[in-house]
């Protein structure tokens, strides 16, 4: 059995390294907008679909997207705390 919440937090800083970290967030921790480097673009609809990309990549299942999600928040709130 794995430890699923390591999976989870890899797949996070993968997303955040695929963003190089330009993922705008509120102290609430919404995802206001985030830049996607192979589509040279920003937008706010778009971290969804990097996180089912990368989801996907890494072989989980779709009620896996929103853990990951989480991950990606709480990696994002502790970095902008240093």
């Amino acid at each position: 059995m794995t430890n699923f919440e390591k999976i989870y937090a890899k797949v996070a800083l993968k997303i955040i390294k695929r963003c190089h970290g330009a993922i705008k967030i509120t102290k609430h921790g919404k995802i206001v907008e985030v830049y996607d480097v192979k589509r040279h673009i920003w937008s706010d609809g778009l971290a969804g679909l990097i996180i089912k990309e990368e989801c996907r990549l890494a072989n989980l299942k779709e009620w896996e997207f929103a853990n990951v999600r989480g991950y990606v928040i709480k990696e994002l709130l502790s970095k902008s705390d240093n």
